[in-house]
């Protein structure tokens, strides 16, 4: 997967001794690509169910809350040990949605791991099921490269578990 071109909303400079870490899963799901898009650009799959006290918000250029994945509309997932506050950039229908993540987000600590680009490309396995890469792009320390790998892994399987449920459920969903 190429990197997206899209304009960087949250520009992050790789601060002194942390390095550039990039993770990156494909999945496949059987469903056709328009219904997991359908499913993955909409707000209330990532608000609706989140265990207390974590969070997701989503707010558009106006202030409107429980906005959309429209380029532009501001996003928070928050809880114990992360601050994930960034901005939707680019969105190709049915194709790609890049997440930018602002100076401050951070897992753990703000010394330790900064989440800096999170990027879902799509494309057709065949008609009835879809590829999904998923990319998490990360400013680390050097020595938690390992750790933060393992760490996405685990959160990401279950990701995988998730979109299956969230296709199953999608009718409750309904925009």
């Amino acid at each position: 997967m190429a990197s997206s071109s899209s304009t960087n909303l949250a520009i992050q400079h790789v601060p002194d001794g942390f390095e550039k870490h990039t993770f990156e899963r494909i999945f496949r799901i059987p469903r056709p690509r328009s219904e997991v898009w359908s499913v993955l650009t909409n707000p209330k799959t990532f608000t609706t169910g989140q265990l207390f006290p974590y969070r997701v918000e989503f707010v558009d250029e106006s202030g409107s809350k429980g906005a959309g994945f429209q380029s532009g509309t501001q996003t928070l997932h928050h809880g114990p040990l992360i601050n994930f506050a960034g901005v939707i950039g680019e969105v190709r229908d049915q194709e790609y949605r890049d997440l930018q993540y602002y100076y401050g987000s951070y897992v753990l600590s703000l010394r330790l791991l900064r989440p800096t680009r999170l990027e879902f490309y799509f494309a057709d396995f065949n008609p009835t099921t879809t590829l999904m890469t998923l990319r998490v792009s990360s400013q680390i320390r050097r020595p938690f490269g390992p750790f933060w790998t393992a760490m996405q892994t685990v959160f990401w399987a279950q990701f995988g578990w998730n979109i299956r449920l969230w296709m199953a459920a999608s009718k409750f969903f309904k925009r």
